[in-house]
């Protein structure tokens, strides 16, 4: 272009230079002396040719530069346009994703290699213009084709990016993106880009079935573990009450090869008592055990009537005083409405409470304290159970309410128990639609609290309900706190 320039420039210096000369030449061949009027015409009319020639010539060299420059200019553009162009084809083409770039009214502006072979798209087909046929095509390949369809055409109408799994019929799952394509803030198309996932997917779903056979061996492991300390726990609870029976049985057969009966009834009185008291450990157990069995056979059934809440924690912590005499504990009750009726089985609930109320003394030091307390709130019943006991380290709060779980699983931890009895507990209040929960920090007590709803029975059934003697009723206390010494 540079030379172009000079060439113009030259050739313009060349013509001007000979219009002078020939103008200079015409001045002095006239032969008409220069003062004369027609010589001065002349040489005025000369002039002005020059300067008119001259003037043309610098425009028309002025034109030829400046189309010399947009000419350059546009071979430059094209030329870069055709490198650009072969670049973003390269691009398009070189991409792990089949592109579909079509317009507003679904003609086609750009495809991919790519896009033809995931859809398995045969020669003959790829010169076509409208998306909708290619639509038609890949319809029959999905297995959810209304669906897509449906997603694929509304997408016209918006500007949002949106993002669809389809599933093929050959097993294939291919991820859709659609975005908007934009001129001037205005929707003039969508690009479309399609990625077959079917590895992906496949290797995130052996990843998932992996991690669940995982889990459930550790769930196995886990429940194996659990039973075999149950069952260790369990020889433990049925062992050790059975020695204690044998041994006091020994002893009661040496008295009497003594024939001195009358003189040892005070022993025998004492024997006989110890006996009892685990076989009440024993009956306990067991007790639990099928208990717990037929709640979950859902052999047992709720026989609800209308009961004053605050007479059965009345008797309850009436009827175990002894016990908490024996450990030097004191007691305090704290019952804001003096009656509270609700529907419920009563003999779940002296259960729940009896059980609890175990626990706390069980748990709690000579000279320790028990707080219970009873107080309606937003139609709900709360009785709390609060003790100045060991208490339960956090790692334990949420395994204490789970089937055969102990907070000391040693053989030589102080307080007896098979881990049945808080199971057992929630289990009850669940059944009365309640809730239990454990408040405790560790080495300063532990306080459960139960939620039971405020509501009557249609159908009171207190009539017809069983009614319990008091021996029966004695027996129950003495059973359930048969592990208190």
């Amino acid at each position: 272009m540079k030379n172009r320039w000079i060439s113009f420039a030259a050739v313009t210096a060349l013509i001007i230079i000979v219009l002078h000369l020939l103008f200079m030449y015409g001045i002095g061949q006239t032969g008409i002396p220069f003062n004369s009027t027609y010589r001065l015409q002349q040489i005025q009319r000369n002039i002005f040719w020059v300067i008119e020639i001259s003037y043309t010539l610098v425009l028309l060299f002025a034109a030829a530069v400046i189309i010399s420059i947009n000419m350059d200019r546009r071979r430059y553009a094209e030329s870069s346009l055709a490198d650009n162009l072969k670049i973003l084809e390269a691009t398009v083409n070189a991409t792990g994703d089949g592109i579909l770039v079509v317009d507003i009214n679904r003609k086609i502006l750009k495809a991919n290699d790519l896009f033809f072979k995931i859809w398995n798209i045969p020669p003959d087909m790829c010169g076509l213009s409208d998306a909708r046929e290619f639509l038609s095509f890949t319809r029959k390949q999905l297995k959810d084709s209304d669906v897509y369809e449906a997603w694929a055409n509304s997408l016209y109408e918006t500007c949002a990016i949106e993002h669809f799994i389809a599933s093929l019929h050959d097993g294939r799952i291919i991820d859709v993106f659609s975005n908007p394509l934009m001129d001037k803030g205005s929707l003039v198309g969508r690009v479309w880009s399609f990625r077959d996932i079917t590895k992906q997917v496949n290797v995130e779903h052996e990843l998932k079935k992996s991690y669940e056979e995982v889990k459930l061996i550790t769930e196995a492991l886990e429940y194996d573990k659990v039973k075999t300390e149950f069952f260790a726990n369990i020889s433990h609870e049925v062992k050790t009450p059975l020695n204690i029976i044998i041994g006091t049985l020994q002893l009661i057969e040496l008295g009497l090869s003594n024939d001195n009966i009358t003189a040892d009834s005070d022993k025998m009185a004492k024997y006989t008592a110890i006996m009892r008291q685990n076989c009440y450990r024993l009956l306990r157990t067991l007790n639990n055990l099928i208990y717990i069995t037929e709640i979950d056979s859902g052999y047992i059934e709720m026989r609800l009537h209308n009961t004053d809440l605050a007479a059965i924690v009345k008797n309850i912590t009436a009827s175990v005083e002894k016990f908490l005499q024996s450990k030097e504990i004191q007691l305090e009750l704290n019952i804001e409405p003096d009656s509270l009726k609700i529907a419920c089985d009563t003999d779940k609930i002296e259960r729940i409470l009896l059980n609890l109320i175990s626990n706390s003394i069980k748990f709690s030091e000579n000279g320790g304290k028990i707080n219970i307390s009873l107080y309606e709130k937003d139609k709900w019943a709360y009785i709390s159970i609060k003790d100045n006991g060991i208490g339960i380290p956090e790692e334990m709060k949420d395994l204490i309410f789970q089937r055969f779980r102990q907070v000391d699983k040693s053989f030589t931890r102080k307080c007896e128990g098979s881990g049945i009895g808080l199971s057992l507990v929630k289990s009850l209040v669940e059944m009365h639609e309640g809730t239990i929960e454990v408040k405790s920090e560790y080495g300063k007590g532990s306080e459960f609290i139960v939620k039971l709803p405020v509501r009557l029975a249609e159908d009171d059934e207190i009539a017809a309900a069983a009614e319990e003697t008091s021996c029966v009723f004695v027996d129950r206390v003495n059973i359930e706190f048969s592990d208190i010494y």
